[in-house]
C-alpha cells in the first residue's frame, strides 16, 4: 500500500529473510476445506464429517524475491457413510503432510466403527474415492498460503518507493533460538579430545547437498533462522542464532568441504575440523563426515546435534530423504 511517497515496506529489494509463522490460519483453513468434502460410489455416498484435529507447524518465508511454504501437518478426520442398507463411521488419520509430500504418496490410515462386512465395503469407497477428494483439497493448500500471506513477506518492486514509514512486519524469532538450542554444557575447561564420524545418505545429488550446506538462502530455510555463510574458502561462517560458528578451510565443489567448526558453549577459541566428503551414488549421495579434535565430554551431544540440527531438517526441508 502506497500513500504519497511512503510505502510499506517490509524489506528492501526482497533481500533479506523474512518468515511468518500462519498455522492458525492454516487451521482454519483446513477444517473448512476438509470437512465435507463428500464422494460416491453408486449408491454409496461417504464424507468427511468431522476435522477432528490439526497440528503441527506452517510458515511462509521470502528471501532474496523467492516465496516458499514450509508445513508439517498431522491431521485426524472423522468419516462417515451410507449404502448397502446401512451407516458406517470411522476415522482417517494423516501422520505427515509436509510441503515436500508427493500426495500420491501421502500416508494415511482408515479406520471403521464396529465392523462387518457391509461397513467394510463402505470403508473401501472411502480408500477410493474420499481418499482422493480428500487429496485434491490438499492440492490447493500451498497455492492458497501463498495467495493469503505474500503480502506480509514480500512487496512487489513497483511497490518499492519513498521511505519506509509504517512498522515493518517482525517475524517470529528463528526456531533455534525459540526452542532448545544445540546443547551445551555447563563448564567450558578443555580435557582431552576425540574424533567423531557420521555416514548419511541423502536422496540427491551431491551438488543438491554441497549447495544446501553452503549457500545461505538454503542454510536459512533448514535452520529456519538467518545463515552468514557463502560457499567461499577462507571465510567465516554462523548459524542457528550464533551457536555454531567456524570457518570454511577447503572446498573442493560436490566433493569435500573441509571447515573449522565450534559449539558456542566450548572453551574459547577451540575449534574442532570438520571433513565432509561426498560420493555420488546411482540414485544418492553418501555424505561421510569425521570431526577431529571435538571435546571428549561433548562428543555424545555434538554427535546428536549434527543429526538433531543438520540431517534431519535437511531432508524434511528439501525432501532429500534417505538412512541416518
Amino acid at each position: 500500500m502506497t500513500t504519497g511517497n511512503a510505502t510499506n515496506w517490509k524489506n528492501v529489494n526482497n533481500w533479506h529473510w523474512v518468515e511468518k509463522n500462519v498455522f492458525p490460519w492454516a487451521k482454519d483453513y483446513l477444517t473448512e476445506n476438509l470437512q465435507g468434502t463428500s464422494a460416491s460410489d453408486g449408491d454409496v455416498t461417504v464424507s468427511v464429517d468431522t476435522v477432528r484435529s490439526v497440528t503441527g507447524d506452517v510458515d511462509i518465508n521470502q528471501r532474496k524475491g523467492k516465496v516458499l511454504t514450509i508445513y508439517d501437518i498431522a491431521m485426524t478426520l472423522e468419516w462417515k457413510g451410507e449404502g448397502f442398507g446401512t451407516t458406517a463411521a470411522g476415522k482417517i488419520e494423516l501422520p505427515e503432510y509436509m510441503h515436500d509430500t508427493d500426495l500420491d504418496d501421502l500416508e494415511y490410515e482408515i479406520t471403521v466403527d464396529s465392523s462387518n462386512s457391509d461397513r467394510d465395503k463402505i470403508k473401501a469407497v472411502v480408500r477410493a474415492k474420499l481418499i482422493p477428494a480428500i487429496k485434491e483439497q490438499l492440492r490447493q493448500f500451498s497455492k492458497a498460503v501463498v495467495e493469503e500471506h505474500i503480502k506480509d513477506v514480500y512487496i512487489p518492486p513497483e511497490n518499492m518507493t519513498g521511505h519506509p514509514t509504517l512498522r515493518p512486519y517482525q517475524p517470529k524469532p528463528p526456531v533455534a533460538e525459540k526452542v532448545s538450542a544445540p546443547a551445551q554444557t555447563k563448564k567450558a575447561v578443555l580435557g582431552g579430545v576425540t574424533t567423531i564420524k557420521q555416514t548419511v545418505e541423502f536422496k540427491a545429488t551431491a551438488q543438491d547437498i554441497y549447495i544446501t550446506l553452503l549457500d545461505a538462502g538454503r542454510v536459512s530455510a533448514w535452520t529456519r533462522g538467518p545463515a552468514q555463510i557463502s560457499p567461499k574458502a577462507d571465510t567465516d561462517f554462523s548459524i542457528l542464532g550464533g551457536n555454531i560458528t567456524g570457518k570454511l578451510v577447503t572446498l573442493t565443489p560436490n566433493e569435500t568441504i573441509i571447515q573449522k567448526w565450534r559449539l558456542k558453549s566450548w572453551p574459547a577459541d577451540h575449534y574442532s575440523t570438520v571433513t565432509m566428503t561426498f560420493e555420488q551414488g546411482s540414485d544418492a549421495t553418501t555424505l561421510k563426515v569425521v570431526q577431529d579434535n571435538v571435546p571428549i565430554g561433548e562428543k555424545d551431544i555434538t554427535e546428536e546435534n549434527w543429526k538433531e540440527y543438520y540431517w534431519r531438517p535437511i531432508k524434511s526441508t528439501f525432501g532429500f530423504g534417505g538412512l541416518l
